[in-house]
């Protein structure tokens, strides 16, 4: 991420939260300039094109990295996983699916 210039490391929520807002944003962007009606409601939508346009993390846990060795972790898994939600977004299968 840059932040203020710089390049400087981030992860988690405070880094994959406004970036998914962003890819949602310039969809709805394409969409409005298309003339179509913008997603709205996600979850129908991310759900049915999880397989297709989403990359599913199915290796990792997020154990010990600023986590101690009591507090619960999560394991990546098939399919939507507590760890890595759905996965990594696909952004040109998520724009191609939402003018589907």
């Amino acid at each position: 991420m840059v932040a203020g210039g710089e390049v400087i490391l981030e992860g988690g929520t405070s880094a994959s939260s406004p970036t998914f807002a962003g890819i949602i944003a310039l969809i709805n962007d394409r969409l409005v300039a298309a003339q179509k009606p913008v997603l709205g409601l996600l979850n129908p939508f991310l759900y049915s094109k999880a397989s297709s346009a989403f990359t599913d993390v199915i290796i990792g846990h997020n154990s010990g990295f600023e986590c101690p060795a009591s507090s619960v972790a999560f394991d990546a898994a098939v399919g939507w996983d507590a760890l890595t939600g759905l996965g990594t977004p696909k952004f040109s299968d998520l724009l191609d699916a939402a003018f589907d």
